[in-house]
């Protein structure tokens, strides 16, 4: 039996999605799963998952499928999982998929959002894990340099090296800049900033240098009306910006045809 499974995690103790083949491998979210599934089934299942978060990425709707005994069909999937598995790894749903359902190769689009921390006089430790300070900003320049990241583009130079892909094009649906409410519980302070992003799908920390790219254009180091021309360079050492750091982002959700 096929199984789809909907997770969130808090990525900050693990080493990305992907289990690493090595003598000693560091925690990933895959292996937690995985060790899970073993336990209840008796034997190895292998998770396969919509995409390969990076290590210290978080997720609200990470989608895995796998294949399960016949026999567990009734089991309670959800509570079982979660009963074995880490605390900062969740199964939010679990349900039986097509015999040829697959959680990658399926997948219509992404939709992944980035945080940014304003304030310069206070770093909340409860956000700590889930947002990058990078002090104050321009938002007008950032929503300006939005427009130019919609659409197919090839994406070479929003894209760090280490996995390899037939093509670099890729389609942006959407790209919003949010400014979030202020927190009751703290002193005022300058609004955190979310950047949601929807495509067809993502190169290698992609959203990050996104991200980046709009810290730059905040801080006012790049000039929102040259974005075009940095994208066709199609060469990540062309735009002088950096990786936004991994702690901000998360994969928010997967949408399949089914869900259309």
């Amino acid at each position: 039996m096929r199984l789809k499974l909907l997770l969130a995690y808090v990525g900050t103790r693990y080493s990305g999605w992907q289990i690493q083949e090595k003598p000693s491998p560091p925690p990933t979210i895959q292996g937690e799963l995985e060790a899970a599934l073993r336990t209840i089934c008796g034997h190895n299942v292998r998770a396969h998952g919509s995409g390969r978060t990076d290590s210290g990425v978080h997720a609200h709707g990470q989608v895995v499928h796998c294949d399960v005994p016949d026999t567990r069909a009734g089991l309670d999937w959800r509570n079982s999982l979660n009963a074995i598995l880490p605390r900062d790894i969740r199964v939010l749903h679990a349900q039986r998929a097509a015999p040829d359902f697959h959680a990658r190769k399926d997948a219509l689009r992404k939709t992944y959002a980035y945080q940014f921390w304003q304030e310069q006089t206070f770093m909340p430790p409860q956000l700590t894990p889930f947002v990058w300070k990078c002090g104050p900003l321009n938002v007008d320049a950032m929503r300006a340099a939005l427009p130019h990241l919609l659409g197919q583009h090839n994406f070479a130079a929003m894209r760090n090296v280490g996995t390899d892909v037939e093509s670099t094009e890729r389609t942006v649906l959407q790209a919003e800049l949010y400014a979030m409410p202020p927190c009751e519980f703290y002193p005022p302070h300058a609004p955190m900033l979310r950047f949601m992003v929807t495509a067809d799908g993502f190169l290698k920390q992609m959203v990050r240098n996104m991200a980046g790219l709009l810290v730059a254009c905040g801080q006012g180091k790049i000039a929102p009306q040259n974005v075009p021309a940095l994208l066709a360079t199609c060469d990540r050492r062309a735009v002088q910006s950096v990786t936004a750091p991994a702690q901000g982002l998360a994969l928010v959700s997967v949408v399949y045809q089914e869900q259309e």
